[in-house]
């Protein structure tokens, strides 16, 4: 694979040439054999065995695939046919994506369930100002982070094989859409609460 040099990269010198890794755990397997790796025998071992450097559905072991992505079936991650330890690219993904979307979901509870817990900073900060914060909290999360899961929902449609990414994408669609007519279009809502106008939407929206 290339990798990218930069003054941090991870090397490892052997015989005069200096060798880059994408992982501690890379240069750890070439500093315990650098004779097998800077020989070409690994290269060769690659070629002998057509499984090695493919990868394919733990659902569906018909796909196999000469590099990584997701399953046309189900959507799944493919994994490689051999152990690797290679780090998981999906897996570095989704957790940064979880993690800044933790970050901004922090905010998001407190803004909406907070007087649950004696924290009514709606009424502190007024009910529009705060449906404004939700949505700006709550964008990111939806077009950003979720970004794969709708991919995989649309790739679920196109290749006609409805799956648990069809469900996700369409359940969280239809909420984000309900909740930016909610905040900002609020009048289209029926009040049948007996509240006004501008705080009945507040009951009814759900980030």
């Amino acid at each position: 694979m290339t990798v990218a040099v930069k003054l941090d990269t991870r090397h490892a010198k052997f015989q005069g040439e200096t060798f880059h890794f994408c992982s501690e755990k890379c240069q750890a397997k070439f500093k315990a054999d650098p004779w097998f790796f800077a020989s070409g025998r690994a290269a060769e071992q690659k070629r002998a065995d057509p499984t090695n450097g493919q990868f394919t559905c733990p659902m569906h072991p018909e796909i196999v695939r000469d590099e990584p992505g997701a399953c046309p079936i189900c959507g799944m991650a493919l994994e490689p046919m051999l152990p690797s330890d290679e780090p998981s690219e999906e897996l570095t993904d989704f957790t940064r994506r979880m993690l800044i979307s933790a970050a901004a979901a922090v905010p998001l509870i407190i803004l909406t369930m907070g007087e649950l817990v004696a924290l009514p900073v709606r009424d502190w900060i007024g009910h529009q100002v705060a449906s404004y914060l939700e949505f700006a909290l709550a964008t990111p999360i939806i077009l950003w982070a979720a970004r794969p899961f709708f991919q995989r929902g649309w790739d679920s449609v196109v290749n006609r094989s409805p799956n648990m990414w069809t469900l996700i994408s369409l359940g969280v669609a239809a909420a984000y859409l309900y909740s930016i007519v909610a905040t900002f279009l609020p009048g289209v809502f029926p009040n049948t609460t007996g509240w006004d106008t501008a705080s009945a939407p507040i009951s009814r929206r759900r980030w």
